[in-house]
């Protein structure tokens, strides 16, 4: 499970706060793919960005199964990070290779097992409709 507990995103710029973020939190149940949409602009990639620390938030929470990610060393940030997959906004697809091998690619290099390699990519197919 993910959730964002009132993260809050402020960026400083000379002597300027932009506030991209206020309070928002998000509970995303686990073994579920979900999107985040919005006009340009909304901070929907500041939230996921937030989500995997790749911003840190300037408050809140970030909680993955568990377990804090705020609190974590790099090393524990590192790791949880092999187990977290996202597609951003402007992501790039193998063009020689089908839907199901784009999505079995990752899983192949974290070395997932076939069995769970298939179910995985054969669910995200059914779902892209190709």
């Amino acid at each position: 499970m993910i959730e964002l507990i009132n993260i809050t995103k402020e960026f400083r710029q000379r002597g300027r706060v932009t506030t991209a973020l206020s309070n928002v939190s998000v509970t995303v149940p686990s073994g579920k793919i979900t999107g985040i949409i919005g006009e340009s602009g909304a901070g929907k990639s500041t939230l996921i960005r937030c989500a995997n620390l790749l911003e840190r938030p300037t408050k809140g929470e970030v909680i993955i199964n568990g377990k804090n990610l705020m609190q974590m060393s790099p090393s524990e940030l590192l790791q949880t990070r092999r187990n977290i997959g996202m597609i951003f906004q402007h992501f790039n697809l193998l063009a020689s290779r089908t839907v199901f091998d784009n999505v079995a690619f990752p899983l192949e290099l974290n070395k997932t097992p076939k069995a769970d390699i298939k179910k995985t990519g054969n669910g995200i197919v059914e779902i892209s409709g190709d």
